[in-house]
């Protein structure tokens, strides 16, 4: 238990260094005009989400033995995985259909209100304004970003950070929990309303993570909510036409 107590604990430790770098790089981002330095900034994010949620997620695992976890459901979920329903098969490929279809109908209509003055308050949830980007160049790295934070992210807060609090408490609800919490207070930068949503977001990535047994479809649900946010709609509103 040695191990799992001090990878949970060095883990712990990267997600706050992270937090206050993402503290510290969302006022810095407010701050600069030209599009040089954001692009920077979002790099520097890039690169920041590398090394605090994959890094410790390769590394971790594979010294607790246990990369075969990023393709198998690990065991020490299944007692929380029992009060979920399981979807396999048709019923997998049912949820697929459904997710695919309310995703596509939520962006239309979303990215449609979005674009109409009085329904502008639709646009984001959270106060990441001064992160979304306002020409083509930036529109490429929030792009890159949002890919990012979808395969980085979920690696480390539906896999990597659960498995080792299970493997520390033994037990999987505590262990998604803590998961689920410290997922909505990495975005403490959005503000409440932005910790609520993005707490609500990492439940629901993590049951889908636990109904299918699949991360790649957590990961890349998320990064399609991310470029949603972060491209789509900011290049529909305007960020398209600036050079």
């Amino acid at each position: 238990m040695i191990l799992p107590n001090a990878l949970l604990l060095v883990t712990i430790m990267s997600l706050v260094w992270f937090l206050k770098g993402d503290l510290l790089g969302y006022r810095r981002i407010k701050r600069l005009p030209d599009t040089a330095s954001r692009q920077k900034t979002y790099r520097l994010w890039i690169a920041k989400a590398a090394i605090a949620f994959v890094l410790p997620a390769i590394i971790g695992l594979t010294l607790v033995g246990r990369l075969d976890a990023l393709v198998i459901v690990p065991p020490e979920f299944d007692a929380l995985r029992r009060l979920l329903p399981s979807l396999a098969g048709d019923s997998r490929a049912d949820m697929l259909a459904t997710i695919g279809g309310s995703a596509l109908g939520g962006l239309v209509i979303g990215t449609v209100l979005a674009t109409r003055r009085k329904w502008r308050f639709l646009r984001t949830i959270g106060n990441i304004g001064s992160l979304l980007p306002r020409n083509r160049p930036e529109l490429a790295h929030a792009a890159a970003m949002s890919i990012a934070a979808g395969v980085s992210e979920e690696l480390a807060f539906r896999l990597f950070l659960p498995l080792l609090v299970a493997l520390v408490t033994g037990n999987a609800v505590v262990a998604f929990g803590v998961a689920i919490a410290a997922f909505g207070a990495m975005h403490l930068y959005q503000g409440r309303a932005g910790v609520i949503a993005t707490t609500l977001v990492g439940a629901l990535m993590a049951a889908i993570y636990l109904m299918t047994g699949e991360l790649w479809l957590a990961m890349s649900l998320h990064a399609l909510i991310d470029l949603n946010s972060l491209v789509l709609r900011p290049a529909l509103t305007g960020a398209w036409r600036a050079a």
